[in-house]
């Protein structure tokens, strides 16, 4: 006896499958964050940088003109 499908069972199916997928972006930013994780200099800065903002070590710079100047002090 044969089983019947339906379009419905199809494409309860290939929501599933969708949801499964990972596009090209998804890949290309999970080698990003792993080539990030991997350079301990890196991740220090991270660490740096999450301790400056909390501390409230932060500017605001609402210009290129502004970040330059920032750069160059």
């Amino acid at each position: 006896m044969a089983h019947t499908v339906t379009i419905e069972d199809v494409y309860k199916e290939l929501k599933l499958l969708e949801e499964r997928m990972v596009t090209h972006e998804d890949i290309e930013a999970l080698i990003e964050t792993v080539d990030i994780l991997n350079n301990p200099k890196t991740v220090e800065a991270l660490r740096k940088s999450d301790q400056d903002i909390k501390a409230g070590r932060v500017k605001d710079v609402t210009s290129v003109d502004d970040m330059l100047k920032e750069l160059n002090a």
